[in-house]
């Protein structure tokens, strides 16, 4: 079996580094602080915050793709003072051109958003605006079908946080976890990812085990045990938008994807246990690193001490992060 201590290294190990933390925040506050001078998009723009798995703290660091190093990406979301009357391809329009304004010149216009390109981050800076019919609700623009659609990304944040309170700090790690051996096993999957590997962990984890190496394992369980019908009858879960009713989160999931990913998981399932029983550490090693890859180590010697001293990651918003904090010994850096 593993340690706790392996796997808080682990944790270590494929979180974004301190200079992908800082080259992040300083690419985002940039950008952001630009709109919100524009001589014209200032009387649009209302406020701007982050998004996705930066703002949620469950990124990972950026994958070499073809011995390239892939760029990390960073939401932006811009609420803007638009009204569900203007057009989503004139408002994502507007949006693209403040921004080439600012400086930018690698712009991509998407679906529902723009996609700012840098040397060493892409910004998806994302237009919403308030739901007339729902208080407290957020439209999104989507110019392919000109319309409007609900949307929450600020109650995706707040929840990712409610559930790793919940959870006693282990749901952003398992969440890691999880992240990590699908992109290692499966690196052109285009579905489940992201938000859907979220949901789907807040679902089936345990919420009293504090063990990584048990939570990863008994995730892998659940997965191959409620999902074998749906995996054998060519469906995919459904599984409720925690922050948009009615949203399933799954419902962009191919079945013939949602087959490859359960497979792997049910496959796993049996190895992870396998070597938990192994009694040969080296031996164990080498099954879990079938299972992440070669990240996952042998445990560094102990130098003593019941603290020790790491970089903190940000809770989510701003990208802004603490010098240095002090972590327990049984937690990975980034969860003090």
């Amino acid at each position: 079996m593993a340690t706790q201590q392996q796997f808080i290294e682990f944790l270590s190990e494929i979180e974004p580094s301190p200079s992908t933390t800082q080259v992040c925040s300083a690419a985002h506050r940039t950008l952001r602080g630009k709109l919100a001078a524009h001589p014209t998009y200032k009387a649009i723009h209302r406020e701007t915050y982050l998004s996705g798995s930066y703002a949620r703290d469950t990124a990972l660091r950026p994958r070499v793709s073809d011995g390239t190093l892939r760029r990390p990406d960073v939401d932006i979301i811009v609420v803007a003072n638009h009204t569900q009357y203007d057009q989503p391809s004139d408002v994502i329009s507007m949006l693209r051109r403040a921004v080439k304004q600012s400086g930018y010149e690698e712009i991509e216009s998407n679906r529902r958003s723009i996609c700012v390109t840098l040397g060493s981050v892409d910004m998806d800076v994302v237009p919403v605006i308030a739901n007339p019919w729902q208080p407290g609700g957020w439209l999104i623009a989507d110019k392919s079908d000109e319309r409007w659609l609900e949307t929450n990304p600020m109650g995706h944040n707040d929840w990712a946080r409610a559930v790793n309170k919940r959870a006693n700090g282990n749901f952003k790690p398992l969440v890691k976890l999880v992240k990590w051996w699908r992109r290692e096993n499966l690196p052109h999957l285009k579905r489940p990812k992201g938000f859907i590997i979220e949901t789907m962990v807040a679902e089936l984890m345990d919420y009293r085990e504090n063990s990584y190496e048990e939570l990863f394992a008994k995730l892998l369980d659940r997965i191959s045990t409620e999902y074998q019908w749906l995996a054998a009858t060519g469906q995919v879960p459904h599984l409720a938008d925690p922050s948009v009713e009615g949203n399933n989160v799954f419902s962009r999931v191919k079945p013939e994807d949602f087959k490859r990913f359960y497979d792997l998981a049910a496959d796993h399932a049996q190895r992870v246990r396998r070597a938990q029983r192994e009694p040969d550490p080296d031996k164990a090693l080498v099954q879990w690193q079938r299972v992440f890859g070669d990240r996952f180590r042998k445990p560094t010697p102990k130098s003593g001490g019941l603290l020790r001293t790491a970089a903190a990651a940000s809770g989510g918003m701003g990208l802004a992060f603490p010098a240095k904090a002090v972590v327990p010994p049984n937690k990975p850096p980034g969860f003090a």
